[in-house]
């Protein structure tokens, strides 16, 4: 991968950017490690499915097979249970390799999506040791090991963002070459269609080129990248339409009219409204209407601003070490439903009663997880401290890397949308009643490649801007 290709008399790369040497000490070490995670599972299966909404995922594949090879019953299947990508891939896999099948083939994404992270670092910030760090950082994340070993869509959708992310910046580097903006298109739409929520971000990565030079990439080449970032989903729209009458995403589990009640019905048990036992007000539609949860937030703006505050505050705080430590491995997981209780579990207790009486119930109900919590949180306040490093140090020498002439478009690109995607994470995690840690894995990329950045700034804070230069000049040195 040494592309050569130059617009406006700028080259857009690194000259021979060391791609195999960055990202195999990445490979290595996460191989090992989801080798011996691995082993664990063939003994120990439970972890497959104790994860968010694995056992309703399991019953929709396990109903789609049964009705594997009658096309009607198929059909009917796979109309009935929401979004086909929600599971379909995690069918294909288990019908053709079985339950170990599809944990062998989301190691491999997980671990191709970190050493993607490496290439994605590498490329924007001219810098090898910032690089592997940033790929290790990221696989080393307790969400990053525990997802590819469950039955969970972010063990498809994360790592196929990161590829399409890698596959974008690969794009800028031969902006006429017109199969690699299908591919990164591809990508971004198998991503979007497994976590709709993801769906937004081909837009946000054309808004980001349009920013820093749209003129450098042919239309025809981004109107092939938009087809490919949105095929899957408009062909799922036209499919619902054929099969119940109606273009659009259809009912599922999960789908925004659900979160738009079940936010409500979290404010309304603050607000003293709903019932005490956390259940949905029996007056409560089981789904909303955007106009309806705007007509909510308007008669309870304090309810939902504590209720988005917390939501943030837990997205940015919470490690994630209880997918790692509760779920996989399966320890302290006799308590798990009793943390999520809708009253007394620590999400309400948080939300509803504030950080000492999580701290309270939880100790009581599970203090192992509650303590293994706490370190893992002072943990990821390390990797937040070097990501808010790097915005301060980005945002103040905007000038370094925002230019509309001079450097290199992937570099401009790259800093651009390293910077929006845990924004555009946190925002859209927002339609969930309780946003967990689970959705900030989709921009754990981001912010392992943020955090090492702030770090190394850190690290010479007074020589931050000649250091920036360096990351970010256009010298084409590759710092070692």
């Amino acid at each position: 991968m040494h592309p050569r290709q130059e617009t406006g008399g700028v080259s857009n790369v690194l000259p021979s950017p060391d791609v195999r040497g960055t990202v195999l000490p990445v490979f290595y070490l996460l191989g090992t490690a989801h080798a011996a995670l691995f082993a664990f599972d063939l003994v120990f299966s439970a972890g497959f499915l104790r994860a968010d909404r694995a056992e309703q995922r399991a019953l929709a594949v396990q109903r789609l097979l049964e009705a594997f090879p009658d096309r009607g019953r198929m059909l009917d299947a796979i109309a009935g249970q929401g979004i086909f990508f929600d599971y379909g891939f995690h069918a294909l896999a288990i019908a053709l390799s079985g339950r170990m099948g599809l944990i062998a083939a989301q190691i491999v994404l997980g671990i191709v999506g970190a050493c993607c992270v490496s290439y994605i670092a590498l490329r924007t910030f001219n810098s090898r040791r910032l690089a592997i760090a940033a790929g290790i950082l990221y696989g080393l994340l307790p969400q990053s090991l525990a997802f590819p070993h469950q039955l969970l869509t972010e063990s498809i959708a994360n790592p196929m963002l990161i590829i399409a992310v890698a596959l974008f910046i690969r794009a800028l580097d031969e902006p006429r070459r017109q199969a690699c903006w299908w591919l990164a298109g591809l990508a971004f739409g198998i991503a979007g269609a497994v976590r709709p929520a993801l769906c937004l971000l081909p837009l946000a990565a054309c808004t980001v080129l349009a920013w820093v030079r749209w003129r450098a990439v042919p239309a025809w080449n981004v109107s092939a990248f938009f087809a490919g970032s949105f095929v899957f989903l408009i062909a799922w729209c036209f499919f619902m339409w054929v099969q119940v009458g109606r273009f659009g995403l259809g009912e599922s589990g999960q789908d925004l009219g659900l979160n738009f009640a079940d936010s409500v019905a979290k404010v309304l048990l603050r607000e003293g409204v709903g019932p005490a036992d956390g259940t949905r007000p029996e007056w409560l539609p089981e789904r909303l209407s955007v106009s309806e949860y705007l007509t909510y937030m308007r008669e309870y703006p304090l309810g939902f601003a504590n209720l988005y505050s917390m939501n943030v505050f837990v997205m940015t705080s919470d490690s994630g070490i209880g997918r790692l430590y509760v779920d996989l491995l399966g320890l302290g997981a006799e308590a798990r439903l009793a943390l999520q209780d809708p009253v007394n579990g620590w999400r309400a207790q948080l939300t509803n009663h504030g950080l000492m009486a999580m701290f309270r119930q939880g100790l009581a109900v599970a203090p192992g997880t509650i303590v293994a919590g706490t370190v893992g949180a002072v943990a990821f306040a390390f990797v937040n401290l070097g990501v808010l490093a790097a915005y301060v140090a980005l945002l103040s020498n905007a000038g370094l890397w925002a230019r509309r002439t001079g450097g290199r478009l992937v570099q401009r690109w790259g800093v651009a949308f390293l910077l929006l995607t845990p924004l555009y994470v946190i925002v859209t995690s927002q339609v969930v009643a309780y946003a967990p840690s689970r959705h900030r894995s989709q921009g754990e990329f981001a912010w392992a490649i943020l955090a090492c950045l702030g770090w190394t700034l850190l690290w010479q804070w007074r020589s931050r801007r000649a250091l920036l230069e360096s990351l970010l000049g256009s010298d084409g040195d590759v710092s070692r």
